[in-house]
């Protein structure tokens, strides 16, 4: 039972990764899928290694997956913003100015849970290019937040 749940555990790490390569280099070319492949494993090899120690806990639950969903589109619409911005930077009709932004996140008290959540938290407003997150604060619940271009409706 132990050595499949250590299967089934580092396949799982090596196809979201593999995933995330594909993702990251956005273009399907063979050599790169190689490259990946090897990083995928060395990445999920690791990751098995330290959940077996029990170095860090990390328990996801499906349902925070769902707003994977809406991170494409997103994507698209803040890089139209992003680029608006520059272009109005480089032509002189305006600065650029960002913001530092708290905003109120839900966490599980369970800590394996909370980590997890923490970290697609992270994942999920860092992917598109407008804004990354710079720390989140479990005790407050809090996350801070840098946005580079504010959006109109504020």
């Amino acid at each position: 039972m132990i050595r499949r749940r250590r299967i089934v555990g580092w396949l799982a790490w090596f196809a979201v990764l593999n995933v995330l390569w594909l993702v990251f280099i956005s273009a399907w070319v063979v050599e790169e899928e190689i490259l990946g492949l090897f990083a995928s494993a060395i990445a999920a090899t690791a990751a098995e290694v330290v959940r077996e120690q029990g170095l860090v806990g990390f328990r996801l639950r499906a349902r925070w997956l769902w707003q994977v969903r809406l991170l494409p589109a997103r994507s698209v619409r803040e890089s139209v913003d992003v680029l608006g911005a520059l272009a109005r930077q480089l032509a002189g009709r305006g600065a650029v100015r960002g913001r530092f932004r708290l905003v109120e996140v839900s966490l599980p008290d369970d800590p394996d849970e909370s980590a997890a959540k923490r970290a697609l938290l992270t994942a999920g407003e860092s992917f598109a290019p407008n804004a990354y997150v710079i720390a989140i604060d479990p005790r407050e619940n809090l996350m801070l937040v840098h946005e580079l271009v504010l959006e109109d409706t504020e």
